[in-house]
C-alpha cells in the first residue's frame, strides 16, 4: 500500500523542548527521595496522558498526579503530592532536530500531503513558524485549537480534512501517537529517539533517517 499522506507529531519528533516534562518530574521525585529512572517516568507519564481525550486550559493532556504515582508504584502521600505540584508550564528552550528538515524535504519530494498533529499550546504555532517548518506542511492540527488531544481519534480525523488517504502517522509517544492513530483507523510508526520502547514489538524507528529508510524499503510513499 502506498500512502498519500504522512501525519507527524511535533514535540520530540520534529522539535525538541528542554527540559522535557518528564525530566521536570524526575527532578522532583528524586528530590523527594525516590530513585526513579528516565524510562520509568516517561512511560508512566505517557500512560497517564493516554487516559485523557480533552485538553486542560493550556491545551495539553491533563495529568493526574495520583495516577502517575500509581503507575510508578509510589504511595500517594500528601507530602509527595504537594512536592509534585506546582508550575509545569511548557519549556521555553526548543530546537529543530537535525534529521527533521531532511525528512520534511524527503516527504515533499515524494509529493505526499504532510500534516502536523500536535498536543500543544498556542505557542506551538510561533515555534513552527520560527523554525521554518510551516512551508513543508499543508496544515497544523493543534489540540489547543480543536479541543481534543491525542489519543482521541477526532484529532486525526481533523487532519484527514486536509490530506488524502491512505495515511500514516509518525510520533514519539506510544499511547498518544501510535495507539491514537490506530484508533482512528490510520497506520502508525513509533519514533523511539531515546530507546524508551526497546521492549515493545511494534513498528518503530529510532530517528527520522530510519523512518525514510522504512518508508522506502516497504514502498510506502
Amino acid at each position: 500500500m502506498e500512502f498519500r499522506s504522512v501525519f507527524l507529531d511535533v514535540g520530540e519528533t520534529l522539535v525538541g523542548f528542554r527540559p522535557m516534562s518528564f525530566e521536570k518530574l524526575i527532578v522532583r521525585l528524586r528530590k523527594a527521595g525516590y530513585n526513579v529512572s528516565a524510562k520509568g517516568v516517561f512511560r508512566a507519564l505517557s500512560k497517564v496522558m493516554g487516559k485523557t481525550n480533552f485538553p486542560n486550559q493550556l491545551g495539553l493532556n491533563p495529568v493526574d498526579v495520583g495516577e502517575l504515582l500509581y503507575e510508578l508504584n509510589i504511595f500517594p502521600s500528601r507530602e509527595i503530592l504537594e512536592q509534585l505540584g506546582g508550575d509545569y508550564t511548557p519549556s521555553q528552550d526548543y530546537f529543530l532536530y537535525e534529521d527533521a528538515k531532511e525528512f520534511l524535504e524527503y516527504l515533499n519530494s515524494k509529493e505526499v500531503d504532510v500534516v502536523l498533529i500536535t498536543n500543544a499550546t498556542r505557542r506551538m504555532h510561533d515555534v513552527i513558524d520560527s523554525l521554518g517548518i510551516r512551508k513543508y506542511v499543508k496544515a497544523v492540527i493543534a489540540s489547543c485549537d480543536v479541543g481534543v488531544v491525542k489519543p482521541h481519534p477526532r484529532i486525526f480525523r481533523y487532519a484527514l480534512e486536509y490530506a488524502e488517504q491512505p495515511a500514516i502517522h509518525i510520533g514519539d509517544i506510544y499511547e498518544l501517537d501510535y495507539v491514537g492513530a490506530k484508533r482512528a483507523g490510520i497506520e502508525s510508526l513509533l519514533l523511539d529517539r531515546f530507546g524508551f520502547y526497546d521492549d515493545m514489538r511494534v513498528e518503530k524507528v529510532r530517528n527520522l533517517i530510519e523512518a525514510m529508510t522504512y518508508l522506502d524499503k516497504h514502498k510506502l510513499v
